[in-house]
């Protein structure tokens, strides 16, 4: 379900103050993409009927929802307003980058996971919270509920600014004839920018401090 009076579909020219809604075709895809059937509640404006509608609507047919958008403080999130009114939730600031804002609950006891609405941050919450949540629920055991987790070789620096926060950077990753891997950054890492997101197949994982030089090891998470 993806929430905001911004949101706009289809590739026309857009009105000031509009955007794009990318959050529901991808989130669609990174569902299917992991096992599971996906269920498109559609887009919904900032409107609290309509919002308690659309989340009401999957009590029953779906076994949890993921929501995009509203999740944060502002004075017009109002998912986390309808979502703390028909459910059990509660709301976290995680200490990584991309991906602050986050929500777990259950509205009539199905699970929902409140994801933020940037682009690259709703795809990184989706890979570390909900995604391993809905393969528990779906049975796997705990060796498959996460991505992969591999030592690389750093092609290129990967910088970062101390802020006391893991930053999940969006890395494209190769494996040489000894079977290491190496990365390279996939290009802009802000939490709009999704050219760089669709070129990654790998995230990797810098801890609070200054990043890694070239030829550093670092932690990586395969997402392919």
């Amino acid at each position: 379900l993806s929430t905001g009076d911004e949101l706009v579909e289809g590739g026309g020219p857009l009105d000031p103050g509009q955007v794009r809604d990318s959050n529901r075709p991808t989130l669609l895809a990174l569902v299917a993409a992991s096992g599971f059937t996906p269920v498109d509640l559609g887009r919904v404006g900032d409107d609290e009927a309509a919002i308690t509608a659309a989340v009401r609507s999957a009590v029953g047919p779906c076994d949890a929802v993921l929501t995009s958008g509203g999740v944060s403080m502002g004075d017009v999130d109002l998912v986390k307003v309808v979502l703390d009114r028909i459910g059990d939730m509660r709301w976290f600031q995680v200490a990584v980058k991309p991906a602050k804002p986050f929500a777990f609950g259950v509205v009539e006891g199905m699970p929902v996971f409140g994801l933020p609405g940037n682009p690259v941050s709703s795809m990184v919450s989706f890979e570390l919270f909900a995604r391993p949540a809905l393969r528990r629920m779906a049975g796997f055991g705990d060796d498959d509920l996460d991505r992969p987790r591999v030592q690389a070789i750093a092609a290129d620096d990967l910088r970062r600014r101390p802020d006391g926060k893991v930053h999940l950077v969006r890395v494209v990753a190769r494996r040489d004839a000894e079977g290491r891997h190496h990365v390279r950054s996939a290009g802009g890492q802000g939490s709009h920018q999704l050219a760089a997101m669709a070129a990654a197949d790998a995230l990797a994982v810098l801890p609070d401090g200054d990043g890694v030089a070239a030829g550093d090891e670092v932690e990586v998470l395969l997402l392919s």
